[in-house]
């Protein structure tokens, strides 16, 4: 059995011995019914979070002033919330009251779509009060209640929906549309941590191009923090699709970049507002601008050369995205770059056969800049099979262009 499914029914175990009442809740319930493997299990409960402290040795009150109590189970952190209901969204977040109930239902009225609005006992029978069972399996992403109030309480809800149809290959029910097209100006309140984190989601989801469509279709990208400031392009559906054809985050962010800019070359405060990692930015930005600048033709030393500057992974990477932006290539330019890569007898300056402190001894001159600018230049003569790579023969070598760079 899973690890934390265990912790989470040694937990409930516990709870249902002082006499409550405990369920799996959410995410975990809903991925149990569509037989996918859950990320995290919750458990509700009408324990109060004083009780639940008191029951177990270790716990974190990570959200007590909400209910939550995180109770550590052989090292395993698992939530455990109080059933509630909530009112007054104030911040389009948080909700400003909570009251503690008595009621799995009342509890579950609460949830977002009745996919994660679902609840299993311990001996695993399912409670569905509001139709998630029937809505998955007519593969519909329906809300609980009204979709205008469940977006008016959180608008990255909306967002959630569009990634659930990425993820799920569901299909969003009209009400549910309607209201993302009338509330979408809603979404200007979000962070751009929370839209970001929702994106990555959607990049590694198998239908891609069906969650950046909805934030088209419902003109949610124009309200979405950072992209609302960025004079958002509308793509075709047929540039839309072209998402599926990417195969990982970073080429992902650099086309969504591409379309929403449409195809700015300077795009570095464009990357900066999406607050991601420095080498997520870095190697976003490489990706988009190699794609937008590849040459019409490459011959194999050129070819060698931009591996040298850019490396393996981000030139095969450029090459797809050009390829989406209907640049001109060679149909075997991935097979020709992955062979003159592996052809290089050095890929970089530590698979040199000398060091810089090699050249100091050698040319009896003090360390600067020209240890590593020589160092280039004999990586290029060897990565492109000019000279051998050999201690002696890169020293002479060195000492040509030493005296130039010092």
């Amino acid at each position: 059995m899973n690890p934390k499914r265990e912790a989470a029914l040694q937990i409930m175990k516990r709870l249902e011995e002082a006499g409550f009442e405990s369920y799996l809740v959410g995410g975990c319930v809903r991925d149990f019914v569509l037989k996918r493997p859950p990320q995290d299990y919750d458990v509700a409960t009408n324990a109060l979070p004083h009780k639940v402290q008191s029951l177990f040795p270790r716990t974190v009150p990570t959200g007590i002033k909400h209910g939550t109590v995180t109770v550590i189970h052989q090292g395993i952190p698992i939530e455990v919330t109080t059933f509630r209901t909530e009112s007054d969204y104030e911040d389009y977040r948080h909700p400003s009251h909570v009251e503690f109930v008595s009621s799995l239902e009342q509890d579950l009225s609460r949830r977002d779509f009745t996919m994660n609005a679902m609840a299993q006992d311990r001996q695993g029978k399912l409670y569905d009060y509001y139709g998630g069972l029937q809505d998955i399996q007519a593969k519909r992403i329906r809300t609980v209640g009204s979709p205008f109030d469940r977006f008016e309480e959180d608008p990255l809800r909306m967002v959630r929906a569009a990634r659930f149809a990425a993820q799920l290959q569901f299909a969003l029910d009209p009400k549910v549309k309607e209201a993302m097209a009338k509330l979408n100006d809603k979404c200007i309140h979000l962070s751009v941590e929370r839209v970001v984190a929702e994106l990555e989601k959607v990049w590694a989801s198998p239908a891609t191009s069906r969650g950046i469509a909805l934030l088209y279709e419902c003109g949610l990208i124009n309200y979405l923090p950072p992209f609302a400031a960025w004079q958002v392009q509308t793509p075709t559906q047929a540039q839309i699709g072209k998402f599926d054809q990417i195969p990982d985050r970073i080429g992902c962010w650099a086309y969504l970049v591409y379309l929403c800019t449409g195809g700015k070359k300077d795009i570095q405060h464009h990357l900066r507002q999406l607050r991601l990692a420095n080498h997520d930015v870095k190697a976003i930005k490489a990706c988009y601008q190699l794609a937008l600048d590849w040459p019409y033709s490459l011959t194999e030393d050129e070819g060698k050369k931009l591996l040298l500057r850019h490396g393996l992974e981000t030139g095969l990477r450029a090459v797809q995205l050009a390829r989406i932006l209907d640049k001109p290539l060679s149909a075997s330019l991935e097979q020709d770059l992955t062979s003159w890569w592996n052809e290089m007898p050095a890929k970089s300056l530590k698979d040199l056969a000398i060091s810089g402190q090699d050249l100091i001894q050698y040319q009896q001159q003090p360390a600067g800049p020209w240890i590593k600018k020589t160092l280039e230049y004999l990586l290029e003569k060897v990565a492109l099979g000019n000279i051998p790579n050999q201690k002696e023969c890169l020293l002479k070598e060195g000492c040509k262009v030493g005296a130039e760079y010092s």
